[in-house]
């Protein structure tokens, strides 16, 4: 039984290095927990240990009982009957409070992991989020942390109370018989090797389970939001033969592991069985030679029927860790990545930001090697107007991206006040920055709490009078409760206008130098954009506004305007001048009137 314990010790350290590793960042924090938790396992198995002392005590007394020639006091049965319950009270509760403690304990430090997931995912490089489908990181946060507290609670939940309870069962049974406990320790460990190598496979298994949970839940959220064009295309069967394909592989990976994981335990039952007719056969002779007594039996059978279960919670405790190493690891390869794009040393953190804007000669491509931009070079003044006109394709919202220093140049520089973004602390950058893109991010809360992230502590004076500046007071007032109407997941509860006007309302509030505006109306009707537009005119009047946009309205009364195609500046210009150069700005103009 040693044997097994240390083999399996020696494995849970070998190959689960990340379960270390989170142990000693995340879960030692809330060590106080798990100390607790340890003495209440110790305590649990001394309780079981009791029992099989009581029974031996029991079977003696009963040896005596038979072979007295006279009738014998037998009041000791009650003494036997009141030890046992004794100890099974006190068992149930020190296994309670070991159980209470150490969940709270992996709860809270499983609270921690997930921080440190969300921190590095939400503060790490937005190529690495904008890059995979959101529901293989979704799987990260539900099903390798459940994976990770599985092993964190079987662990903390078996591991000290087994191997405390195996070695008092084990002094127990070598005080009593170590003719027979030899025998055991030969026997036991014979399952060892085929248990830790069966703990080896599933780790493997277990992280390509997991990778492709991911997949199904990306698959699920993404039939889910695109709900009203399977129905409009009538692609319900397509829908379902992809759900099937995925959920079919999920089995099929889950049953190799749950096989693997299956064989544990009848390995350990079988060599449970052959320990317990080699020492049935083995105490029946030695009674019968008078070399042990019916307690000694006694003791013996206990002290299986007592190890067994524990020999078999640390047998499978390798198949476990393995399940949540290979999570273990998941979670450090979003910890561990290396953000590209960061604060260098020394960057700025400028008190005012007046709004000038530059790009030089930048080149840039995205991380799948799609060149975007091929030597982009133009500059725009503070508190000036600037529309970016183009095909589709041509970099437009690429611009935005690298101003927003969401990602770096491949090549060139950008500057905002003469000064390379590189330089600049990112916080202050976005900070001097009010994005409405086409794609409006509104989150499941209030309408006041979706206008306020523009600015956080904002009044509710300031947060209705941005609302009204962007045209959004009107419909909100409609609403069953106002501004705490909720705007539900994606801005669900809203038309695609009204969430445009919320995302306008959070710009406002912002009142940063530089406004950028991604088809900002597009989904607006023509009064509404004409209204906004009158806004936004006032609103944009003494700070930098870029605006990226098709509709000739919207980019007719900007200063200027620049027509980017294949990454590049081809005119430059205000409306009237670039109507009469006859180039590519008049072929938009007349395709958008045609």
């Amino acid at each position: 039984m040693t044997t097994i314990t240390s083999e399996t010790d020696a494995s849970l350290q070998k190959k689960s290095g990340s379960l270390l590793r989170l142990f000693r960042t995340y879960f030692r924090g809330h060590l106080v927990w798990f100390i607790a938790g340890t003495v209440f396992a110790v305590l649990t198995s001394a309780f079981a240990t009791g029992y099989a002392l009581i029974l031996g005590v029991m079977g003696d007394r009963l040896e005596a009982t038979f072979s007295a020639s006279t009738d014998a006091d037998n009041r000791w049965i009650l003494w036997v009957a009141a030890g046992i319950i004794a100890l099974t009270a006190g068992r149930a509760l020190t296994l309670y409070l070991m159980t209470v403690l150490n969940n709270t304990g992996v709860q809270r430090s499983l609270v921690d992991v997930q921080n440190a997931q969300f921190n590095a995912l939400t503060r790490g490089d937005y190529a690495r989020v904008a890059g995979k489908a959101s529901g293989g990181f979704v799987s990260r946060f539900i099903n390798d942390v459940n994976s990770i507290r599985d092993a964190g609670l079987r662990f903390a939940n078996n591991f000290t109370k087994s191997l405390v309870t195996i070695v008092a069962i084990l002094a127990v049974m070598l005080w009593t018989d170590w003719l027979l406990t030899l025998l055991l320790l030969i026997v036991y460990p014979i399952a060892s090797g085929p248990v830790i190598g069966l703990g080896n496979r599933i780790r493997k298994r277990s992280k390509q389970a997991q990778q492709q949970i991911g997949e199904v839940s990306a698959l699920l959220s993404e039939g889910f939001q695109s709900a009203r064009v399977v129905k409009a295309y009538s692609l319900e069967d397509y829908q379902s033969e992809r759900a099937d394909r995925g959920f079919v592989e999920r089995s099929r990976l889950f049953l190799k592991v749950l096989k693997d994981r299956a064989a544990v335990d009848p390995i350990l039952e079988v060599t449970g069985g052959i320990a317990l007719a080699g020492v049935l056969g083995f105490a029946a002779w030695r009674i019968s030679n008078d070399a042990a007594t019916l307690g000694d039996l006694l003791r013996i059978i206990a002290g299986l029927a007592i190890a067994s279960p524990e020999l078999r919670a640390l047998g499978t405790l390798n198949a476990v860790a393995q399940e949540g190493g290979a999570a273990a690891d998941r979670v450090f390869e979003i910890i561990d990545a290396v953000p590209q794009v960061s604060d260098t040393e020394g960057a700025r953190a400028p008190s005012h930001v007046i709004g000038a804007v530059s790009f030089s000669d930048v080149y840039f491509h995205y991380p799948d090697d799609t060149p975007a931009l091929k030597g982009l070079t133009f500059s725009v003044q503070p508190g000036e107007t600037v529309a970016l006109v183009g095909p589709s394709g041509a970099g437009k919202s690429t611009v935005f991206n690298l101003l927003l220093r969401l990602y770096d140049v491949s090549a060139g520089s950008v500057f905002v006040d003469a000064i390379d973004v590189r330089k600049l602390r990112s916080a202050s950058l976005r900070g001097a920055t009010a994005l409405v893109s086409q794609d409006t991010a509104l989150f499941d809360d209030t309408i006041r709490a979706n206008i306020a992230l523009g600015l956080l502590d904002a009044s509710d004076a300031e947060i209705e009078a941005a609302a009204k500046a962007a045209n959004a007071d009107t419909f909100i007032a409609e609403l069953p409760d106002g501004y705490a109407s909720p705007a539900g997941e994606f801005g669900r509860n809203l038309s695609g206008g009204q969430r445009q006007r919320i995302a306008l309302a959070r710009a406002i509030l912002r009142d940063a130098p530089i406004l950028l505006l991604d088809e900002a109306t597009s989904a607006l009707d023509a009064e509404s954009e004409a209204k906004v537009q009158a806004a936004l005119a006032g609103f944009a009047k003494d700070r930098t506004t870029l605006i990226i946009a098709h509709r000739l309205s919207t980019v007719r009364g900007a200063d200027r305007i620049i027509v980017i195609e294949d990454g590049r500046v081809v005119e430059d210009g205000d409306h009237q001048t670039l109507m009469a150069a006859q180039g590519s700005y008049q072929k938009l103009v007349e395709l958008q009137l045609s």
